[in-house]
């Protein structure tokens, strides 16, 4: 996109050089052009980049985005309804303005009126006391147009008087007129002798007019006048018309301006596109001001002053219509709401003191309640800010994987409460770490411990000539609390063991190693040394001997709520025999000759009684019998009916695959209790012993 507008750039420049556009056929040229249509494409684009950036940059922290949305919501509508009331205040104020000055205006066009008439009544009553009607006429307006003028210096009188018998019409003015225009003087048509008064622009013949203010300029097409237009009512012989002109002037803008208030001032050859425009300035009008209720001369004065125009509409004297405003003279008033005020609530009127003062009071109490507002405002704001800036740090300290930082609480309220919950989260994340190390310390250690257990177990059943024998230990947890065992004291002659530990876990698996260790090492105690006669082990009494001294050293290193069921039993090859003893253990299952037997003799648990008794059994083995010794977890494994497995149907597992080898038969027995099994870990060990006579 650079490359685009860089390329779009260049061409843009190039179509400015004067010497590229002549060289270039009119087509290039419209090529040209157009190709520089195509810059709104990387414009559209930046404009979009930069608004991405204000977003995810400037925006990106809580305090602009609060900053911005009370700018949209408390400081643009403020100003929006303060422009409001500017602008509607400058609407009344211009209305205010136009009302008065039309108001003073029709006051003046009244009063001029008033004194044109006044004349009129004098001149009919010398009328009616002589008989020399011009003469008369004449003198009168000379004796009484000197009031005239004196409430109207500038002003201007024209008496036309027509003479019935001989037809002649003469004219006579006052003194401020020219009398040598008199001659061409003209009533319009449109009169048609009915009486006139009112605001009129002369345009039918202005060079009677010139020079009526005292003043030499050309006076021109365009002047406003106040004028009055009365007739004679009787002596019909002497007919006669008083024309009373009055023009808007310096004196006649002084006066308006003692009754308004507001400086003034009038123009003439304005633009008509200048015209009805508020706030227009004297410095651009000031080549046509013609006159002006201030020093114009005065740079400080004349500059800067912003004014609006008002629009009298007046009527033209040839037409009798209102004219067009750009054929006029224009009225401006200055814009200046201090003087307003300051004639609205003059001092002299203690009442409009009174409201001015209260307005006052008004809006000092309403500044101060913004300033305060606007105070407030900044410090909740900061506190907010604050606040979110403070739990912004805490989650960085915590992505650093500090949970030591806490966030400072200075309030009682919601973000205090927020604050404080991020401190109490940061307190259980950072116990929970804590835990969660010393839980995998302890992972370790166990597999660690699972490792050395699994060495305590056999790695793999010892080799018989008539006996198939496997066994298998499957823990619930990461070690176990069952145990497993076997001792070969010599080719004829092997020992096995099966405990189930009360308990799960570490302890259980200490109090098995404990239980290995005693057993190995009461054996080699009781008997001596691994030369000893074979007969020893299974002798009389040697193997109910070995559970009692189990139970005993059980009882005297452990704590009393240990203990553990417990299977030994003792194979001789020789004669095919198995002496044993039960110590509270699961009945190990003996299958022969079709039926089987629950191998029950011998005691309670080894590790509650020190001075239990314990008996053995023999029994004589034949081929194709079968020994099942297991721990409680086989036969109470539950399904997901809270069903257990239970004894019987390992009973049918057992007759239903006696034909399979040992290792198979325990692979049946395992698949079936954990396809039985519903949880997917187990609540108990499981463990079994597999031996099988061939």
């Amino acid at each position: 996109m650079g490359i685009f507008t860089l390329v779009l750039i260049i061409i843009w420049f190039l179509r400015l050089v004067p010497a590229i556009r002549l060289a270039l056929s009119p087509g290039l040229l419209l090529v040209l052009d157009l190709t520089g249509l195509l810059l709104v494409i990387p414009a559209i684009y930046y404009i979009w980049k930069l608004f991405t950036f204000v977003k995810s940059e400037l925006l990106w922290k809580i305090r602009r985005r609060l900053i911005l949305a009370h700018i949209f919501i408390g400081v643009i509508p403020v100003i929006l309804v303060l422009t409001i009331l500017y602008v509607s205040a400058l609407l009344f104020y211009y209305q205010l303005s136009y009302y008065l000055i039309q108001n003073q205006i029709g006051i003046h066009i009244a009063q001029a009126h008033a004194l044109n008439l006044s004349l009129r009544s004098g001149m009919e009553q010398a009328l009616a006391r002589s008989s020399a009607a011009p003469g008369v006429l004449r003198s009168v307006l000379d004796r009484d147009g000197k009031y005239v003028l004196g409430t109207y210096p500038s002003a201007s009188i024209i008496l036309r008087i027509q003479d019935q018998t001989s037809g002649q019409v003469s004219v006579d003015a006052n003194r401020s007129m020219k009398k040598e225009w008199l001659g061409n003087y003209q009533l319009p048509r449109w009169t048609s002798d009915h009486e006139f008064s009112g605001l009129v622009v002369e345009d039918s013949q202005p060079e009677l007019y010139r020079g009526a203010d005292g003043s030499d300029d050309d006076g021109g097409r365009g002047r406003l006048f106040l004028r009055s237009l009365v007739f004679s009512d009787f002596r019909s012989d002497t007919p006669f018309s008083l024309e009373l002109s009055v023009p808007l002037d310096q004196y006649l803008l002084d006066r308006l301006k003692a009754a308004v208030g507001q400086d003034l001032l009038l123009a003439h050859h304005v633009p008509a596109s200048s015209l009805n425009v508020m706030l227009q300035n004297t410095d651009i009008l000031r080549r046509n001001i013609l006159s002006a209720t201030f020093d114009m001369t005065e740079e400080q004065q004349s500059l800067g002053r912003p004014v609006w125009s008002i629009l009298l509409f007046p009527v033209s004297w040839n037409t009798g219509n209102e004219e067009g405003r750009a054929a006029t003279e224009v009225l401006f008033v200055e814009l200046s709401t201090s003087k307003l005020i300051q004639n609205v609530f003059r001092s002299e009127s203690n009442v409009s003191q009174t409201i001015l003062g209260l307005l006052r009071i008004v809006l000092i109490f309403f500044l101060a309640i913004e300033v305060i507002s606007l105070l407030v405002g900044i410090v909740l704001t900061k506190s907010i800010t604050q606040a979110v800036h403070n739990l912004y740090r805490g989650t960085e300290f915590v992505k650093r994987g500090d949970f030591s930082h806490r966030i400072v609480v200075k309030s009682n309220d919601q973000l205090g409460a927020l604050a404080k919950s991020f401190n109490q989260m940061t307190d259980y994340v950072q116990s929970l770490v804590k835990e969660r190390v010393e839980r995998e310390r302890l992972q370790r250690e166990l597999e660690i411990a699972k490792e050395v257990q699994e060495q305590l177990f056999p790695r793999e059943a010892p080799r018989m000539e008539r006996m198939e024998l496997t066994g298998l230990c499957l823990p619930a947890r990461v070690v176990s609390g069952d145990y497993y065992d076997f001792l070969k004291f010599d080719a004829h002659h092997l020992g096995m063991a099966l405990g189930d530990i009360c308990g799960k876990g570490i302890s259980a698996a200490l109090l098995m190693a404990n239980l290995q260790a005693t057993l190995r090492s009461n054996v080699i105690n009781l008997f001596g040394d691994e030369n000893a006669p074979a007969e020893r082990l299974q002798g009389e009494g040697s193997v109910a001997q070995v559970v009692k001294m189990i139970n005993r050293q059980i009882y005297n290193f452990t704590a009393s709520n240990k203990f553990a069921s417990f299977f030994y039993g003792v194979y001789n090859e020789a004669n095919a025999s198995l002496t044993y003893c039960n110590a509270g253990h699961n009945p190990p299952l003996y299958f022969q000759n079709g039926g089987f037997q629950r191998l029950s003799t011998g005691g309670t648990v080894v590790g509650i009684f020190p001075d239990a008794e314990y008996q053995q059994a023999t029994l004589h083995l034949q081929p194709g019998d079968l020994l099942l010794a297991y721990t409680d977890g086989i036969v109470e494994s539950v399904n997901e009916y809270g069903e257990e497995f239970g004894e019987q149907r390992l009973i049918q597992i057992l007759e239903q695959n006696r034909q399979l080898s040992a290792q198979e038969i325990q692979k049946v027995i395992v698949d079936q209790v954990l396809d039985w099994a519903f949880e997917q870990e187990r609540d108990d060990d499981m463990t079994l012993i597999v031996a099988k006579l061939i």
